[in-house]
């Protein structure tokens, strides 16, 4: 199997030898470059071309958040989860808006940041469950018990053929319940309704 390459960011050194030591304790990856601020990790990035950025979220310069999208059009195969000690909302709902792949804390344990990475790479999008903000003067939405089976299925990234397999039910019943799924969410597509069900806290994040 081919080795992952790293690009790791992060403003404090210890930080960084820190979690270059975790992420380098599974000998799948491997980190070829380093960077403190976000205009140096950019820059790197786009010329070292890494298979994954594992970056802190605030550091000086231009945020990861807001460089992602650029990016992956210039590393089609990139992954980006992000690091952090801060769980604001706002910030994890931009994550999610800027096709980041995954977003965990720093006091998870080293053989959870291995498992994320792990699910990222396999094409999973990472949002650590700790996360799922405290629902504020929401609606209450009552989905049947098949339409949250979906819905889990619909955030883990499964298409409606992947779905209908894994349920034994007809892709044309998977298309009737995700009809019902939009529209008791008001949401226009799959992507909006996994993004509104996750700030809800509807759903759950893939583990």
């Amino acid at each position: 199997m081919d080795k992952v390459r790293m690009l790791i960011a992060d403003d404090h050194r210890i930080v960084r030898e820190g979690l270059k030591m975790i992420l380098e304790s599974n000998p799948r990856y491997t980190v070829i470059g380093e960077a403190s601020t976000g205009d140096e990790l950019l820059a790197k990035a786009l010329t070292i071309k890494p298979d994954l950025i594992v970056s802190d979220l605030k550091m000086p310069g231009i945020s990861i958040i807001d460089s992602c999208k650029m990016l992956k059009e210039q590393i089609p195969d990139l992954k980006v989860l992000i690091l952090t000690a801060f769980d604001e909302s706002e910030d994890v709902f931009r994550a999610l808006e800027s096709h980041v792949d995954g977003y965990i804390m720093k006091d998870t344990v080293p053989e959870q940041i291995l498992h994320t990475m792990d699910m990222v790479m396999m094409g999973y999008s990472c949002f650590q469950s700790k996360l799922q903000r405290r629902r504020r003067d929401e609606e209450t939405i009552a989905f049947t018990e098949r339409e949250q089976e979906i819905f889990q299925l619909i955030v883990e990234n499964l298409s409606n053929q992947e779905i209908a397999e894994r349920l034994y039910i007809s892709e044309a019943t998977v298309k009737t319940h995700v009809s019902s799924i939009l529209r008791k969410t008001g949401q226009p597509n799959r992507s909006q309704a996994v993004l509104y069900a996750l700030k809800k806290g509807i759903v759950k994040v893939p583990r």
